[in-house]
Formats: structure tokens, sequence, C-alpha cells
């Protein structure tokens, strides 16, 4: 799969700290200058090398100029990402999860912590499973409604998910005009932790670094699904 470059435009090792443009010493040797931030640097469609199209509730294509959409097509990967809303709903930003999955396939060898006593997502009510705040439930519940008119979203790799940081910013270090009410905190990944089963990769997009955190802790998430 192809991945996208990091959105940085900006050349350090300067005479007073970073340049503003792709400028500097030893410019040639920097990230400004190689990749699809130097070549296909045009932020009609997503900020420097990023291009991504805005999709309804459909799935159908919309304008960039749209202000309504539901979801992302990144052009580059061909994945397509939950956007996530302000709204109270099933999408809403400050919805929190426990990393959590039966598949012992695809768990590193431990489920994790379903949620059971976790009210920190909407809808949460204690004695319904599907309603719990776990990001399996999650999925399922996305799944069930068919968002943009889909039905097999998941949570991203550890590498899809890295793969929409723009490390051009910080708070969040994320294209805002496609991907809104994105929080500057830690997101999960479906990738478990090798070295111990009750720990799990994630991505904190306060400055898109990228670590590991329990699997009982309460995180956001970003689904993603694999495109046509």
């Amino acid at each position: 799969m192809p991945i996208n470059d990091t959105g940085i435009t900006w050349g350090g090792n300067s005479s007073s700290g970073n340049n503003t443009d792709c400028t500097g010493e030893t410019i040639a040797q920097q990230d400004c200058s190689h990749g699809r931030d130097a070549t296909d640097n045009d932020d009609s469609d997503g900020h420097a090398g990023f291009s991504f199209t805005k999709l309804g509730s459909n799935g159908d294509d919309l304008l960039a100029g749209d202000t309504a959409w539901s979801c992302v097509e990144d052009s580059v990967t061909g994945l397509i990402w939950e956007v996530k809303t302000a709204d109270d709903g099933l999408h809403d930003k400050a919805d929190r999860y426990n990393w959590y999955n039966t598949n012992n396939s695809t768990n590193g060898g431990a489920d994790g912590d379903n949620g059971a006593a976790s009210n920190s997502c909407e809808g949460y009510i204690g004695e319904i499973t599907t309603t719990w705040c776990n990001t399996q439930a999650f999925t399922a519940r996305v799944n069930a409604v068919g968002l943009c008119g889909a039905t097999d979203w998941r949570l991203p790799t550890i590498t899809e998910l890295k793969g929409i940081v723009n490390n051009g910013g910080v708070n969040p270090s994320i294209d805002t005009l496609y991907f809104p009410n994105t929080e500057s905190t830690n997101y999960w990944s479906s990738s478990p932790y090798a070295s111990d089963g009750g720990r799990a990769w994630l991505v904190g997009f306060n400055n898109g670094d990228g670590g590991y955190g329990n699997r009982n802790s309460n995180n956001r998430v970003r689904l993603v699904r694999s495109g046509q």
C-alpha cells in the first residue's frame, strides 16, 4: 500500500531555528525536500502532499468546499476514514473506549478490557453489552448503521493510523480541514503490543507520536476501511 508523506514543508538547521519554507542548511537532506511534500505540494485537496476526498453519508464523493461530510477517502493510500462529530451522537469526538478484541488471531493473545463499567461513550447502558464503551462494540455499532454505505469498518493498524498524521503541525497533528473535531490526545490502533498482552499501540494526535497504552485505558477511536 502506498504511504503518505509527513506534511513537513519547512526546513530546519538554519541560523536561527526553523524556517517557514523549505530552506536552510543541508536542505537537500531534510524531509521537506523529499517525497510528496516536495513533488505534490497542493493544498487544494489536503495539506502539502496529502490528497483527500470528502464523502457523503452514502459514500458519494463531495466537493472540497462542501461543509457537511461523514467520511474521508485518502487518495494516496486508498483508505477511507471515519469523521468525528460534535453532536453527542455515535461518532462524537469526546467518546472514549477501552481496547477490546476477542479474536485470538489478531489480539496478541489477550482480549483486553470490555469496558463493562466504563461510562465514557454516548449511549452506554450497563446491562446492554452492545452499548459498552470498548473498541469492538463501537466498531459493531458503526457497521450496524452502515456508515457511508459500508459495513466493513475496523480499527486501523498502527501504520495506517500514523499515515494520516501531519507532522507539520501540532494540537492536533492532522489536517483539520478534512478531519474536524480531532482531539489532541491518544487514538487506539488495532495493533497489539507484542511484549505485553495488556497493552496496545496508539497514536497521540497532539504531536503525532506513536506509543502504547494499557488496554483498560479510555482512548479515542477513528475507524477505517479499505477502499474499493
